[in-house]
């Protein structure tokens, strides 16, 4: 069977473009050719279809195979393009190759016609195979530069928050403790009696709102540990997950997009706990209804519905629904949804990687998502997700038991300095914490026989790293090495992966919780 060729031939004169085909078609090829000979005609045929080959005469009355050349070259195309002529030298042929023809021959000897025909085909496909591969090493490389990029900010973004958390948690419990107080206080005056009413009353409203911001923070938290888990690539812990549970936090999270934009319905049936991680699953049901939300327009809330539906299938998989009634996805753009960096809304809107994260989320644990969506209609997406082999309640992790323990001298090294001040509060009533916010500070006490029975230490600072001072305290006081416990918001240098592979200290993530916190420091002064 002849391959198919579709030739573009740039001549003057209507025979000789004939005898070109027809030396195609000798070749083995199944010609379709267009002649052109001006410039005009050369750019309405170029944009009217693809072509595999240009083969040009050099000189004509109005057009010539350079200025041809010269256009190809102009639209960015990677055309073969082959002179024939029978009115120039070797110098010209020189210079045309020089110029970016691929060969060049005389008219009415074609007996290199088809084997530089084929040979420039041959290379085309290869310039075609590179540059794609090019263009999926530039995809690899952004990759890697999001990931790095993730990584920095989820330290950064560690430290504040665990400030925040850890600030909140000792606020609620002083409060409540007050209300506590307030209550059982007993001074026989009507007057008083009313007031502490009030007041205790009045603690109440504001310790409510602190175990909200308390759980929001937390949620960030879980967020900010995918964004670290998505930079690194690493295997997170899965369990049975309930799902309810998800997706009320997600909704929470989402719910100043979804205000503003549509009505919330809540369908949940009694579906089992899914196989999965809670943050992850988290993450991927935010992003699915923040993109439901950012689908309506702002301002039209009671014209527009968000519908979160759980339910089983046939197979007794679990199937979670976010429909929206918003614009829809065209149908042409449909399959690229999950393509890394594809994204349909306004630059500075979306980055492209949502719905990717999400898609490598729930295929990594064995479910799947499907989408389906009409232009001006809606979409609805679909996560199957595969029934987990035990019940959540089996592997909830109890809440961490204060052991009682003697009291201890603490030492807080980081160059976040509200960060040490948080956990001094958060210890101080019970030992002797002291908290600087640099590693040469630290050195420098240790060194001049100042001793702790726990070192606190922030794993990555400027200058001097936490992982400097354990080399130091390994010379200077290797007693007071093993007693370091190391937080850290993201091991996001090799060095740092390395390090934590190799030391046998403990680490603590940012931001930590408090109870588990205080365990832990209660454990090893135990």
């Amino acid at each position: 069977m002849n391959r198919p060729l579709r030739a573009l031939i740039v001549e003057d004169v209507e025979r000789d473009a004939v005898l070109v085909a027809r030396e195609l078609a000798r070749g083995g090829f199944d010609v379709s050719f267009e002649r052109v000979d001006t410039p005009e005609m050369m750019s309405a045929a170029l944009a009217k279809q693809p072509w595999d080959i240009i083969i040009s005469d050099y000189s004509m009355p109005s057009f010539s195979g350079p200025a041809a050349l010269a256009l190809v070259k102009e639209r960015k195309l990677d055309l073969p393009f082959i002179i024939v002529s029978g009115t120039v030298g070797e110098e010209t042929a020189v210079e045309s190759i020089r110029a970016g023809a691929h060969d060049f021959m005389a008219k009415g000897k074609f007996a290199r016609l088809i084997p530089a025909v084929e040979r420039e085909l041959r290379d085309a496909v290869l310039r075609a195979e590179r540059t794609k591969m090019q263009e999926q090493l530039l995809i690899s490389d952004r990759m890697a530069s999001v990931g790095t990029l993730a990584a920095g900010v989820a330290h950064e973004i560690n430290n504040p928050l665990a400030v925040l958390m850890a600030n909140l948690t000792f606020a609620a419990e002083d409060i409540a403790e007050l209300r506590q107080d307030v209550r059982s206080k007993e001074n026989g005056v009507a007057g008083e009696e009313a007031t502490n009413d009030r007041l205790a009353t009045r603690l109440r409203e504001i310790e409510e709102p602190l175990r909200d911001a308390r759980e929001a923070a937390d949620r960030i938290r879980l967020i900010v540990r995918d964004l670290k888990i998505f930079s690194r690539g690493d295997e997170e812990k899965r369990g049975a997950v309930d799902i309810r549970r998800v997706l009320e936090s997600s909704l929470r999270m989402a719910w100043n997009e979804i205000r503003h934009r549509a009505q919330l319905v809540k369908d949940y049936g009694n579906v089992p706990p899914v196989e999965g991680n809670e943050g992850r699953l988290g993450q991927v049901f935010l992003n699915l209804i923040v993109n439901a939300a950012q689908a309506m327009p702002e301002g039209r809330a009671d014209q527009s519905e968000i519908r979160i539906t759980t339910k089983q299938d046939d197979v007794g998989r679990v199937v979670v629904e976010v429909r929206d009634t918003g614009s829809g996805i065209p149908e042409s753009v449909l399959s690229k949804i999950f393509d890394p960096f594809f994204t349909t809304k306004p630059i500075g809107v979306g980055t492209g990687l949502g719905l990717a994260i999400c898609h490598r989320i729930v295929t990594a644990i064995g479910g799947q998502i499907v989408v389906e969506s009409q232009v001006g209609k809606g979409t609805v997406i679909r996560t199957i997700l595969p029934v987990a082999l035990e019940d959540a309640s089996e592997v909830t992790p109890p809440p961490v038991a204060l052991v009682s323990g003697r009291r201890g001298r603490i030492l807080v090294v980081d160059d976040e300095p509200m960060l040490g001040i948080a956990v001094r509060r958060m210890l101080s009533g019970e030992h002797e914490v002291l908290a600087v916010t640099s590693a040469q500070d630290a050195i420098g006490r240790l060194s001049q026989g100042e001793r702790f029975d726990v070192i606190l230490c922030d794993l990555m600072m400027p200058e001097v790293t936490g992982m400097d001072l354990h080399a130091e305290l390994l010379r200077i006081a290797p007693e007071q090495a093993e007693k370091v416990v190391f937080m850290t918001g993201g091991a996001f240098t090799s060095r740092a992966r390395e390090f934590l592979d190799q030391v046998r200290n403990p680490r603590v993530e940012k931001p930590f919780d408090v109870g588990n916190l205080r365990a832990l420091v209660h454990s090893l002064l135990r």
